[in-house]
């Protein structure tokens, strides 16, 4: 019994595969005669020919062809609001199209041109890494406070989001995006002449990157590549800071005394919220990897704000006593790179309407 069953789905789904074959193969000899019947000048009989077919039959590829032999046939006979309709659902399925202006007729380009062919939004996801500069505005210490102390290091640090891309213009755009991101540096310093001092604090952040960006041009073989400049600022949230701290005493000669302990936590001591400024440059590919665009880009942010609490300056009391540490005023400048990818959306719509003649 088990195996009738077997049997009789195995034809059916073979029957059906073969109807649905037979189906296609009828639709694409649809195609072909309805094109030869628009190149011999019976025009008024093409969009009969098409009907079936464009309801259900044709490929992607065959409804492409479709709706631009539609497009063509009411754009002959003057119908306007027909011709716009075909022409909506003909970018739908092909929204890069290109103009071929030797093989496309004028009135099709001419229509062509009152659609929005650009996309709404662009949307992906950007990783990379990241430098992080300290810029300090005044000097606290144990030691001489009068002098800059000590020397910033940078360690490299990551950051991974998401992007959102709003064409405003062809040219300018609105790019906000968002940022899990993690940043480090180093400080070292000699205090009170003998306590040499290793501090590595690591900031793990919540990024709100805004930028206008300029797209300079399309260059390449086929203008698939885009540079462009963008400008902006952003807002940051503190997630946590933490700092592992190593401090070692020269006793005499080349006898060394270590204070070390856990991981010390920074929160208190930094402000959740932190804005910068920023500027970048980068390129983007089409066609690298599917319809989409990959993303290089180069950045660099500026911080506006002093990221020390001062009220809690000298609150952790194992900073101050135990590694002989007291923050200065700083802000952080950043520098990133990353790479990404970013996937069109695209909605085609009759920018002017098309007066009847």
């Amino acid at each position: 019994m088990f195996k009738r069953i077997i049997f009789i789905l195995v034809i059916s789904a073979s029957f059906s595969l073969q109807a649905i074959a037979q189906s296609q193969s009828s639709c694409s000899q649809t195609l072909r005669e309805a094109q030869l019947t628009y190149e011999r000048g019976r025009i008024d009989l093409v969009p009969e020919q098409l009907a079936s077919c464009l309801k259900s039959g044709f490929n992607k590829e065959e409804k492409i062809a479709a709706y631009k032999l539609l497009v063509n046939t009411y754009l002959y006979f003057n119908e306007s609001d027909k011709a716009a309709e075909a022409m909506t659902f003909f970018l739908s399925l092909n929204p890069e199209y290109e103009i071929d202006v030797i093989a496309d007729p004028s009135e099709f380009i001419n229509l062509y041109n009152s659609f929005r062919t650009t996309p709404v939004y662009l949307l992906g996801g950007k990783a990379g890494s990241n430098m992080t500069a300290v810029n300090v505005s005044k000097n606290f210490s144990l030691d001489d406070s009068s002098i800059e102390r000590g020397k910033y290091n940078f360690i490299p640090g990551f950051n991974v989001g998401i992007a959102l891309e709003i064409p405003i213009t062809k040219k300018v755009s609105a790019a906000p995006e968002i940022y899990f991101s993690q940043k480090k540096y180093q400080y070292r310093d000699l205090i009170l002449g003998f306590a040499d001092l290793n501090f590595e604090e690591t900031q793990t952040l919540v990024e709100l990157p805004v930028f206008v960006k300029y797209n300079i041009g399309n260059y390449g073989k086929n203008n698939n590549i885009t540079p462009f400049v963008n400008a902006g600022g952003s807002v940051s949230y503190l997630l946590s800071s933490e700092a592992d701290v190593l401090r070692k005493d020269a006793v005499s000669g080349e006898n060394q005394r270590e204070v070390s302990g856990p991981s010390i936590d920074l929160a208190d001591q930094r402000n959740s919220i932190n804005y910068a400024a920023a500027v970048g440059a980068g390129v983007k590919l089409k066609n690298i990897i599917g319809r989409g665009y990959l993303i290089v880009d180069f950045r660099y942010t500026y911080g506006l704000n002093n990221i020390v609490n001062p009220d809690n300056r000298t609150a952790n009391t194992s900073l101050v006593y135990d590694y002989l540490y007291v923050d200065n005023d700083f802000s952080i400048n950043n520098y990133s790179f990353t790479v990404g990818y970013l996937i069109p959306k695209y909605k085609p719509k009759l920018l002017v309407k098309k007066s009847k003649k």
